[in-house]
């Protein structure tokens, strides 16, 4: 049985506040002269919807093992994207493996996150190199499109 997961907070409204808060910063609570290695409002401001969508993970239902899970991604590393790509979460040998249904990418890692963060930080890279030139084969180049489609370089 297949479970369906997805990174928005639909259980508890109050995370989805903080994952899509707009990126302009309130300054006016910012110290004038932050100690050294003091975290700023600012900085704080960017880690909030990463925090949020982590404590949604953290309170969610634990997933029996073995299950393949399918969730929505919405935000690669540094990149938005219009259309959340479906990603598939499954377990192999000892890790988790996330593979994009779309195309042919996956990440790795020892838990769910981590596999997810590899396969985020892949499609940021294939689409910087995607975007250089369009030297590729048909398969590549129709990434290149559904990327260039997807990708919100802001």
């Amino acid at each position: 049985m297949t479970e369906t997961a997805t990174n928005n907070a639909t259980e508890m409204p109050y995370l989805e506040d903080w994952k899509t808060k707009d990126s302009e910063v309130d300054t006016s609570s910012a110290p004038v002269f932050p100690e050294e290695d003091a975290v700023t409002t600012i900085e704080l401001n960017k880690l909030l919807p990463h925090i949020a969508i982590y404590i949604e993970q953290l309170v969610s239902p634990k997933l029996p093992k073995n299950e393949a899970v399918v969730i929505k991604l919405n935000m690669l590393e540094t990149k938005r994207l219009s259309n959340p790509l479906d990603v598939i979460i499954e377990e192999d040998d000892g890790g988790f493996v996330a593979s994009a249904v779309d195309f042919p990418l996956f990440g790795y890692g020892d838990d769910r996150i981590e596999a997810i963060d590899s396969l985020k930080f892949e499609i940021e890279s294939l689409y910087v190199e995607l975007m250089e030139d369009d030297n590729f084969s048909e398969e590549w180049l129709s990434v290149k499109s559904f990327l260039k489609d997807s990708v919100i370089d802001s």
